[in-house]
């Protein structure tokens, strides 16, 4: 035990949200469902592009697990909210384990098809917008108030560790299955993998104790109108002010155009860079060992002045590592543009989501957030699919480097204002508690 608390002294806050048992429980299912995670993905984008060949239906099987939690992300937050965090998450992840399972069943049997496929995906998807918000909300209830910071950040931290295992491992799954039995069975062998690392999950939550239960809240009103009543009013506040709604205009931009590239990266292994599934693996790790740097860099610098500039030039840089990628057939320099590409993407959206942190009022900060969250994740969805079907047409390079010219062109006419606003938006937070 004594060890345990020593942990502290030598990782700061990290070190002390370690230490306590509950957070580290959830901790360690969080390690394995965050791996088993980016291992489902890689076996859907080499799966679903092995039946179709097509980047249209690529498009699509990532949009669909991607669009659940734009349309049902605020819903599922209050459903969280009324029936508890933990017994919605393990409800939820016990049926992203069904589903995954399915999945493997339905390839053994050899009765996948890619419409079948779509419709798994968009189960999966469901499930996974209500797990999401309520095990992000569950991590206050686990630690004292002083290591919530440091909590969230070692979530954050973590998933972009798994950004690179998970994709390694999946690789490797998918290429011995393939080569040592019959070639779908790699498939099956992963999303089996990734149920498993998902009952990890379930376990920790099972094991957790709350030490700081949520208050009870009464309904006064039918939950939809609740939460319809809260969407409006944070639409309206992003809208009236100027700065914070360029910011998100800025962040969808991003994820429309530039972050699509993770759902769409099997069409490029196998088209562009003629690379088998260890191959895919490693280029969906190298966007992820980039990820993570800039997580750890960020977690480092530690302040808010600045954040603008590393905001809109960090935009501007994405779609530039991202037009070098794409323009080139040599996996080398494929593997450093992506890893470029995937450091950046991670800086902007921790930019953006740490300017809007000061600049929203508290009683706005969660709403203001979440719908933040959920267009981002919405345009990322719409614009995987407006990729893959574009891509169908003119291929994969050219679809998505048009869509990096397009970031460029918006970063470059919404920039320069936010810039010339950065002392206001870098300001102290405004009033916390509004009067």
């Amino acid at each position: 035990m004594t060890s345990l608390n020593g942990i502290g002294r030598y990782l700061g806050g990290i070190g002390e949200a370690l230490s306590a048992r509950n957070y580290r429980i959830y901790w360690y299912g969080h390690l394995f469902s965050a791996n088993g995670v980016w291992i489902y993905l890689i076996s859907s984008q080499w799966l679903i592009f092995h039946l179709t060949r097509s980047p249209a239906w690529l498009g699509a099987v990532g949009f669909a697990y991607l669009a659940p939690l734009f349309f049902l992300g605020p819903l599922a937050g209050a459903v969280s909210d009324r029936f508890g965090h933990r017994r919605t998450g393990m409800i939820a992840v016990c049926l992203g384990i069904f589903v995954s399972l399915l999945t493997a069943f339905t390839i053994v049997t050899g009765n996948l098809t890619p419409l079948l496929m779509l419709i798994l995906t968009i189960l999966q998807g469901v499930f996974m917008s209500f797990d999401f918000p309520a095990r992000q909300a569950l991590i206050p209830q686990l630690v004292e108030p002083k290591n919530l910071s440091a909590a969230i950040g070692m979530n954050w931290t973590t998933f972009n560790v798994a950004g690179f295992i998970g994709p390694v491992i999946g690789g490797a799954i998918l290429s011995f299955g393939n080569s040592t039995y019959w070639e779908p069975i790699g498939a099956a062998m992963s999303y089996t993998v990734s149920a498993l690392a998902f009952c990890c999950m379930v376990l920790g939550l099972a094991r957790v104790q709350i030490i700081n239960p949520m208050p009870e809240k009464k309904q006064q009103r039918p939950l939809i109108i609740a939460v319809l009543t809260d969407l409006r009013a944070g639409i309206s506040y992003i809208m009236e002010n100027t700065n914070l709604k360029m910011i998100m205009i800025l962040s969808i931009t991003v994820a429309l155009c530039l972050r699509s590239y993770q759902n769409l990266m099997a069409g490029f292994a196998e088209e562009v860079f003629q690379l088998d599934e260890q191959g895919l693996g490693n280029l969906l790790a190298a966007s992820g060992i980039g990820a993570l740097f800039a997580a750890l860099i960020f977690a480092i610098r530690g302040r808010i002045q600045g954040l603008t500039r590393v905001y809109v030039y960090g935009a501007m840089l994405t779609a530039t590592a991202l037009m070098a990628f794409v323009s080139n057939t040599l996996v080398p320099l494929a593997l450093v543009s992506i890893t470029f590409v995937g450091g950046l993407v991670v800086a902007t959206e921790i930019s953006a989501q740490t300017l809007i942190q000061n600049m929203v009022l508290d009683e706005y900060r969660a709403r203001v957030i979440s719908i933040n969250l959920a267009v981002s994740l919405g345009a990322s969805a719409f614009g995987t699919l407006a990729i893959g079907w574009l891509g169908e047409l003119v291929g994969f390079q050219l679809a998505l480097g048009a869509a990096a010219v397009t970031a460029i062109i918006i970063v470059a006419l919404k920039g320069r204002r936010l810039l010339s606003q950065s002392a206001e938006i870098e300001a102290e937070p405004a009033n916390r508690n509004s009067k």
